[in-house]
């Protein structure tokens, strides 16, 4: 925990320079208003994240000149269009997920939304954004699209809640979950049943036992969603321990902003995502009280050794993503590496 403060108050010192040496510019430059869309509703812990270090913090930093109007999920556009809409100016910067676009873009796309098997904190999938430089492969990846991949917008962990416990590998055999993606290949080679439900179907397919499991966001986010309503059990080993979203801007939007506001907008999404990281710690130790307290809810732990099992399969499903293309081949590469510095 002490690496993430240190980072952020290093973070603090950095958009406060950039804001101070903002303060001197003349109120009669250009201004830039722009419109995004986010993938997340109001009021989520990401949504607000967004909201507050990002859109209001760059009003802030540039002295008014850059205004982002900020929409929730769905408001100008469908999410599943969202590398569409941004790339062809329906706005100027979009918030997504890149999960949503394997079938576009190919097994990047699921790398960069963070695999299992991978990264086990959020700082660790932070810093291989930004230390090992895995945002390069990432900005090269959305280039064609005509976006510019600004940041990933990290997240806290997105873990299961069940009907039924699960205590070990062989209890996901024949278990039917809400998932998609790589996560899918994952659970069905320990023998599950991967469903797609959207988040308004969840509750009631847990609830009436369409699936027996959901794999969805950390503790919190599952309350707000009243999935402690109707599972019963909370898996303590995170499938998704860090997982990200990312920030796109429409790349002719890009090219018009001078040096300094870029550099802004740099900052303050790195900002969201630690602010982002810091409001879901805190959220979810609330969550998880209150789910044991009130709710009589069992946190259920997989042995560690056992897990570690479980992972590799993960792992062997996303190395074979290297022999799809070569970008692809390069982040595998990347990833595996800063695994092996991890000690892992």
């Amino acid at each position: 925990m002490k690496s993430f403060w240190t980072l952020l108050a290093a973070t603090w010192v950095v958009v406060g320079a950039v804001f101070a040496g903002s303060t001197n510019l003349a109120v009669a430059q250009d201004a830039f208003k722009w419109r995004m869309q986010s993938n997340l509703s109001t009021g989520e812990p990401g949504y607000e994240s967004v909201r507050t270090m990002f859109v209001e913090a760059l009003r802030e930093m540039s002295g008014g000149r850059m205004n982002i109007s900020f929409h929730p999920v769905g408001a100008l556009f469908p999410i599943a269009d969202g590398l569409e809409a941004v790339g062809a100016g329906v706005v100027e910067i979009g918030m997504m997920t890149g999960g949503y676009f394997s079938g576009k873009m190919g097994p990047i796309a699921t790398l960069e939304s963070s695999v299992p098997g991978a990264e086990r904190d959020p700082i660790e999938r932070y810093n291989f954004f930004y230390k090992k430089g895995f945002i390069d492969i990432a900005r090269e990846a959305y280039a064609p699209y005509k976006v510019y991949y600004l940041a990933p917008h990290i997240s806290p962990p997105w873990d299961i809640i069940s009907r039924k416990p699960l205590r070990s590998k062989a209890d996901f055999k024949g278990l039917k979950i809400r998932t998609f993606g790589i996560e899918a290949e994952w659970y069905e080679a320990m023998g599950a049943s991967a469903v797609f439900l959207g988040g308004g179907e969840v509750y009631t397919a847990l609830a009436t036992g369409v699936v027996d499991a959901v794999r969805w966001g950390s503790p919190s986010v599952q309350m707000k969603l009243g999935l402690h309503e109707v599972g019963r059990y909370y898996l303590r080993n995170s499938p998704l321990p860090a997982p990200n979203n990312h920030i796109v801007v429409n790349q002719q939007a890009w090219n018009s902003l001078p040096d300094d506001i870029k550099a802004m907008m740099d900052k303050a999404a790195r900002l969201a995502s630690l602010d982002y990281i810091a409001r879901g710690n805190m959220d979810d130790t609330r969550a998880i009280a209150e789910m044991q307290e009130k709710h009589g809810i069992e946190f259920v732990e997989i042995p560690a050794k056992e897990w570690l099992e479980m992972e590799q399969i993960a792992r062997d499903i996303w190395a074979k993503y290297a022999e799809h293309d070569k970008l692809s081949a390069r982040a595998v590469k990347l990833l595996q590496e800063y695994l092996t510095e991890l000690g892992r």
